[in-house]
């Protein structure tokens, strides 16, 4: 009888075939300040500038301004504070990490030809982090909605049959079959019933309608939010001068994602009479990805005048995902206390998609006074509505989650400032970020202050650098039915040391 339901309603669940939604999205389209000591001191503001080996990674022509050939890495403490607001209560957590956190290098090859416009020629690497997944929250609030409707959502339509265990059949073995010839739906109202958050209407096989066993006026509502990974991005550079006045260069970029989410949502009824009052929902989500972008940029220098131009393609990652659940509930029968817990145990693995982060272009401009320092600013302009999930053979369910984020998704404009004076060998740092939220319902921009010292001794450099960056993000609670907003605000404080040497 199962197998028979199963081949009727395959077609209507296979296209939530991805464990992505509109949160995980944020997360990848987020970025913050790393790369090199100087790089971070300044804001960033290195694209008119170059000669920083992570300044290759924002302009690619940046590398042509070197005059020697230079390796170089950097370690970074960081210390980060999310703050989750959840319905005008807040709750406050804080983690720490050391990592190393940049490494690059260039090559300087000098035309001996003077009678050839080419004066200059490099090659160069640097890998970065664009972004640090690592996040410890926690949000807690009351709410009107329960996690009842995230499950009543998806159970609406499924024929009944589908979700009691028959005869010789586990739990594992019934979620895995549902994964795989149904989707992720046919899972979330298998646990629901096995649960008893719902119901069906008639327990008739045909049955496709459900109720909630919760009753409530008002739920407490809990979330711990707990993520690890990053975004790496290694940049493969070339650049040249032409009749000193004019850098031009290119990159090819691979990108490596790692991302893991740990979720863990409890749910209090303040209703007595109900016959569900606690429920406990566990989600793990790893992605996996990888993939490319390429870089051209330019700078043109006009006695101390620098003016830089940077295109940015689109980032295109392909990535696979992998989800763990878990779901249990507190209910009474016959005036006695009942936990019902229901742990399939299995991994559901997803079809590998692809993701289009837009592209990005960069207006810079610098003034060099002499030798005593500079400043330097940055202008760059992102639609992240373009933002784009396909996968081969097409799916419904990523058509419409692109579609989704036209909505809560607009232009991500970044400005950078910094500055740099010069005693002798010391070196003085500064700098300011403001980059106007990709999220429309976030007023708020992100900022980031920037502080920085440097000293040169001989062909060796040091660097360290100060940055105190803040960031808000919203997300929803569930994809579906219990939609609610909850907001986390990052406050990262980051130590960068830097050691370059020229070869």
């Amino acid at each position: 009888m199962r197998n028979f339901y199963i081949l009727v309603v395959a077609v209507a669940f296979f296209q939530h075939s991805v464990a992505q939604t509109v949160n995980d999205i944020t997360y990848f389209l987020g970025s913050e300040l790393n790369g090199s000591a100087r790089y971070n001191s300044m804001a960033g503001a290195f694209g008119a500038l170059g000669a920083d080996l992570s300044a290759i990674s924002q302009n690619p022509a940046g590398s042509s301004v070197f005059l020697h050939s230079e390796f170089g890495g950097t370690l970074t403490y960081s210390n980060k504070a999310v703050e989750g607001s959840y319905f005008g209560t807040t709750k406050s957590k804080e983690d720490s990490d050391l990592k190393f956190d940049q490494i690059g290098a260039v090559f300087v090859f000098n035309n001996t030809d003077t009678d050839s416009p080419w004066s200059r020629i490099s090659a160069g690497m640097n890998s970065h982090r664009i972004s640090k997944f690592d996040q410890d929250a926690r949000v807690y609030g009351s709410n009107t909605t329960g996690v009842d409707q995230y499950f009543l959502y998806f159970a609406d339509g499924l024929a009944f049959n589908n979700l009691p265990i028959y005869e010789n059949e586990t739990i594992p073995e019934v979620y895995r079959v549902l994964g795989e010839n149904n989707g992720f739906a046919a899972q979330q109202a298998f646990l629901a019933y096995q649960a008893y958050v719902i119901n069906p209407v008639s327990f008739e096989d045909n049955n496709t309608e459900y109720f909630s066993n919760v009753e409530y006026d008002r739920v407490n509502q809990e979330l711990s939010i707990l993520t690890k990974g990053l975004h790496r991005k290694t940049s493969f550079n070339i650049s040249a001068l032409y009749g000193n006045i004019l850098h031009i260069g290119a990159n090819i970029n691979i990108h490596k994602l790692e991302y893991h989410s740990d979720q863990n949502f409890y749910e209090t009824n303040q209703y007595n009479t109900s016959p569900v009052f606690n429920i406990e929902f566990e989600n793990g989500l790893s992605s996996y990805g990888e993939g490319f972008s390429t870089q051209l940029g330019s700078i043109l220098r006009l006695k101390n005048i620098r003016l830089g131009l940077t295109y940015d393609s689109p980032q295109w990652l392909s990535i696979t995902d992998e989800t763990q659940q878990a779901l249990s509930s507190n209910y009474l029968e016959q005036g006695l206390t009942v936990i019902e817990s229901v742990r399939p145990d299995i991994t559901n693995f997803y079809d590998t998609y692809q993701l289009k982060i837009p592209s990005k272009t960069t207006f810079s401009f610098a003034y060099i006074h002499g030798k005593n320092g500079l400043i330097s600013m940055d202008y760059s302009i992102q639609d992240a509505s373009n933002t784009v999930l396909s996968r081969e053979g097409g799916s419904t369910y990523l058509d419409e989650l692109t579609a989704s984020l036209s909505g809560p998704y607009g232009s991500i404009q970044t400005l950078k400032l910094g500055g740099e004076y010069r005693l002798r060998d010391f070196r003085l740092r500064a700098g300011v970020l403001n980059r106007k939220n990709a999220q429309k319902t976030i007023s708020s921009s992100d900022t980031a202050y920037t502080f920085g010292l440097g000293m040169d001794f001989g062909s060796n450099s040091l660097s360290l650098s100060l940055v105190n960056f803040n960031q808000n993000k919203q997300f929803q609670m569930f994809s579906e039915g219990l939609t609610a907003p909850y907001t986390l605000s990052h406050s990262i404080t980051q130590v960068s040391l830097s050691y370059n040497v020229k070869l």
